[in-house]
């Protein structure tokens, strides 16, 4: 068995659980198994008791073979029971035993850390894509093959931190503004199209009606004031050789931080609770009609209909930064095969069985996310909706710096800290920038 410098590096380092996307539930059809092959044509002699058709080439190829399987706790009943009859399938048609596990998102990040550092990790697992570069960097993962898919380049992106993909992109979404249709044609509205609309239109809202105009938030605030530094122009840090250097701090970056905070500490766009918000308090705030304009995903606005039937949601692309694009980051899962695993064949049976199109696609629907491939997105029968946030995902997401570091930067709540100092007047923007970029370069030169 391989033995990797990493087990000794995470056996004394503390990480700290990092939150990850989770999705809600619409109700669709049971998969279809499409992976065995015909059978081979018969010998010309038919009386020949030795001339049978051969089984499929796949079946019962990894008979008495045992993997160990990792998926994340999908967060219903009926994805559990999709993901255990997919397994189910595939012991039937592999003659592999698999023992499924779901790892709660809150705890993962601490068993897989400890599973790597105790020399017992799973043979294959569900990582969350900022989790890929994490542990992938330290050689905890097998390389895939990608062939020649149209996954979604940011999601391709993020789980090849070294050039090479070590995770194949299962599911994948990106947010959009989420808006509340009835106040925006009252008031004759349209949905903003750049910053400065979204500070005009928030003010309108303010001023003609009793709700709040928009969804700061602070506790869960990474992945909407990240963004906005690239949609200002800017880059939350850049390859230097080898390494990276933090450029958080720079100009872009500032604007980014400060137009993030100023809907809150100037414009009062969200109530003084907000500071300590999630996007689930917003959305929450949102179905209650006590809120106008939130970003979140497909899943938010399922679940924002499941609990006010009477509310019509718009979508409509994020407003457009100084920097002229509109970016987000692009939020899912990898499926990876871990280089330790003492049946490699039999566990990249798995995740290739998995990854079919009909399976993604009924999987990926059913937790409220898109496949990871274009052609996988193209096939689905879409609304308008569900045309803008795809729109968002093809065209206009990214992923985070694939670093190892990237990791204990959300799990320290290292971006979240400072925004919430910056919305309670405790800290001026740049100055917590300059300790944020300290921060990161320190841990890039470790």
């Amino acid at each position: 068995m391989m033995t990797h410098p990493w087990r000794l590096l995470l056996a004394l380092a503390a990480v700290a659980v990092l939150a990850a996307a989770c999705a809600e539930d619409p109700d669709i059809a049971d998969p279809t198994d499409d992976d065995v092959d015909e059978p081979d044509e018969p010998d010309d002699d038919p009386d020949d008791p030795d001339d049978e058709p051969d089984e499929p080439e796949d079946e019962g190829a990894h008979e008495g073979e045992e993997i160990t399987v990792w998926i994340m706790q999908p967060g219903s009943d009926t994805l559990e029971e999709m993901l255990e009859g997919y397994t189910e399938e595939f012991e039937e048609e592999h003659g592999a035993d698999v023992t499924l596990t779901f790892q709660p998102w809150d705890d993962a990040h601490d068993a897989f850390t400890t599973a790597l550092a105790g020399d017992d990790v799973p043979d294959v697992a569900e990582m969350g894509t900022t989790w890929t570069p994490e542990f992938g960097v330290l050689g905890a993962f097998a390389e895939q093959d990608l062939g020649d898919e149209d996954y979604i380049d940011a999601v391709v992106d993020t789980g090849a931190p070294e050039g090479e993909p070590l995770g194949v992109p299962w599911y994948a979404a990106a947010r959009a503004l989420i808006y509340n249709v009835e106040v925006f044609e009252d008031l004759g509205l349209e949905p903003p199209e750049t910053w400065d609309e979204l500070v005009e239109v928030g003010e309108t809202i303010q001023a003609e009606t009793d709700m709040y105009a928009y969804g700061v938030v602070g506790a869960g605030a990474n992945h909407f004031v990240l963004p906005r530094v690239w949609q200002a122009g800017g880059e939350i840090a850049e390859p230097d050789n080898d390494s990276w250097t933090a450029t958080i701090n720079e100009p872009e970056g500032v604007e980014a931080f400060e137009h993030y905070t100023d809907l809150f500490t100037e414009h009062e766009f969200a109530p003084e609770g907000a500071l300590g918000w999630t996007v689930a308090d917003a959305q929450e705030a949102f179905t209650q009609e006590d809120l106008a304009m939130f970003q979140g995903l497909g899943a938010n606005v399922d679940a924002v209909e499941a609990g006010n039937e009477d509310l019509e949601v718009g979508v409509a692309l994020l407003p457009e930064g100084p920097g002229g694009n509109r970016d987000t980051f692009a939020g899912g899962s990898h499926l990876v095969r871990f280089a330790d695993s003492e049946a490699p064949e039999a566990a990249q049976a798995y995740i290739d069985f998995l990854m079919t199109d009909e399976r993604v696609a009924e999987f990926s629907e059913e937790i409220g996310f898109f496949p990871g491939t274009e052609e996988g997105i193209d096939a689905l029968d879409l609304d308008e909706r569900g045309e803008v946030f795809a729109e968002m995902l093809t065209e206009h997401s990214r992923s985070y710096p694939p670093t190892a570091e990237w990791g204990a930067f959300e799990g320290d709540d290292l971006f979240v800290n400072a925004v919430q100092e910056i919305m309670q007047g405790d800290a001026e923007v740049s100055e917590a920038l300059d300790e944020i970029a300290e921060e990161m370069d320190a841990a890039f030169q470790e």
